[in-house]
């Protein structure tokens, strides 16, 4: 049996490095000697942009030439794959991530419904089973309930035929090795414990709702990041971030755009982070990528905890998600993922708004300008912004609204595999070409 470690262990976290050895160790132990670990801290590499080249371009390979190649070319050929992390708001970490987003290349662009929701077929006749280890000084059921979920969401949508999830902490060293015993026999199915769609809408509904106890508090100052890697003018999320920007600014608030790209920058990245978290309200209006935020809004987020982590000033933090499935449903672990940063950094969590479908926007045009699918967002951000506005959190009807369907999923799946197959013919492709397997 092969395995891949993708690990996130850096001197930085002496924790993780003893857990990584303990890892090799016990899988050495079990007879396991095809070992491959990626040591991702000291790895260069990009950060997915988002413009899907690996579907529609160079089916099946990215078009970034650094390690990511290998990687991809290791985690196809493994039978098992195992990833190493710092538990991060119940997600994963800025340096695991840049390596799990690029792994997309692995599966297709078309969308075919599994456990409930809409999900991307398969490319390859067979993937490795996906176990995911990780480490945080306290333990706290929420955030390890969040991690467990993200790990099942993430299995199912790259179709890893066993999942296992384990979270380790300081107290409790001792029973470190029987907690990767327990998770490397694991033979989880993904998706088993998905019973229909109801309870992960109530699932999602309940990591959108802001805190309910928080006294309001009007906002002086406002910033919104935009998420996306993708080049200026041409992401959903920047359409959204400026349309709020639009109405916050109506209600007599200067709202003060950023981007995430800021955050990487030398000679911008630091007083990015602390304008932002000094700023009474934040806003993150972000993609969703594997069943949580980007690699680079996981930085941004990193880095807004860290500037606020010596004097965090009383602020208000909120969340818009955009997905790319038709179900709003998918972008319940991000919400969740929201909800522990706003604890993390200090903040009153305000809230989540769900957008599900979010292709059927058009990034090129303003949001208040667009029709049909855009109906329900502007509704839902018109009854949002006023609230957060006011110092309050999301009303339950501005979430309901964003959640809402514009058009039936299975429409919505047939648009969209057309629409990766103009795009495949508008790029010279042979539509045969966007079911390639250039890994074997």
């Amino acid at each position: 049996m092969a395995t891949v470690v993708l690990s996130a262990a850096s001197p930085a976290t002496p924790a993780l490095q003893a857990l990584a050895r303990m890892l090799d160790t016990d899988l050495r132990a079990d007879g396991e000697h095809d070992i491959t670990t990626f040591d991702l801290a000291s790895t260069r590499l990009a950060y997915c942009q988002g413009e899907f080249d690996c579907w529609v371009k160079t089916p099946g390979l990215c078009r970034a030439h650094d390690a990511e190649a290998s990687i991809v070319q290791a985690v196809h050929d493994a039978d098992r794959l195992v990833l190493l992390d710092v538990v991060t708001f119940g997600g994963h970490s800025y340096t695991l991530k840049r390596a799990q987003d690029r792994l997309i290349c692995l599966i297709s662009p078309f969308f075919e419904k599994r456990a409930a929701l809409t999900h991307h077929e398969a490319r390859y006749e067979r993937m490795p089973s996906q176990y995911v280890l990780g480490w945080m000084p306290k333990a706290d059921a929420s955030t390890i309930d969040t991690w467990t979920a993200l790990a099942d969401a993430n299995a199912l949508n790259m179709l890893a035929p066993r999942v296992g999830a384990a979270v380790v902490d300081d107290a409790s060293r001792d029973a470190w090795p029987a907690r990767i015993r327990e998770l490397l026999v694991s033979t989880a199915v993904p998706g088993a414990s998905i019973h229909g769609r109801p309870p992960l809408r109530a699932a999602m509904l309940d990591a959108a709702a802001g805190d309910p106890a928080a006294a309001p508090s009007p906002p002086r100052t406002v910033a919104v990041v935009v998420g996306s890697a993708k080049a200026a003018g041409t992401s959903v999320s920047e359409a959204l971030a400026r349309a709020i920007c639009a109405r916050l600014t109506a209600h007599g608030l200067t709202a003060e755009l950023h981007v995430a790209t800021e955050f990487l920058r030398d000679d911008r990245a630091r007083a990015t982070a602390q304008a932002v978290a000094a700023a009474d309200l934040f806003l993150l209006v972000s993609p969703l990528y594997v069943d949580a935020f980007p690699a680079l809004a996981t930085h941004a987020l990193e880095a807004v905890a860290a500037a606020r982590a010596d004097s965090a000033a009383p602020a208000r933090f909120a969340t818009l998600v955009n997905c790319g499935f038709p179900e709003p449903e998918h972008t319940r672990t991000a919400l969740s993922i929201a909800r522990h940063f706003a604890t993390a950094a200090g903040y009153t969590w305000a809230g989540g708004l769900p957008l599900g479908g979010g292709g059927a926007i058009n990034p090129a045009t303003p949001l208040d300008a667009q029709h049909g699918p855009a109906e329900h967002v502007k509704r839902a951000l018109d009854l949002a912004m006023p609230c957060l506005a006011r110092g309050e959190s999301m009303p339950a009807a501005a979430i309901e609204a964003m959640a809402a369907s514009a058009m039936p999923d299975v429409a919505y799946r047939i648009a969209g595999d057309l629409g990766w197959r103009y795009r495949a013919y508008k790029n010279g492709l042979a539509q045969a070409d966007l079911r390639a397997r250039p890994l074997g």
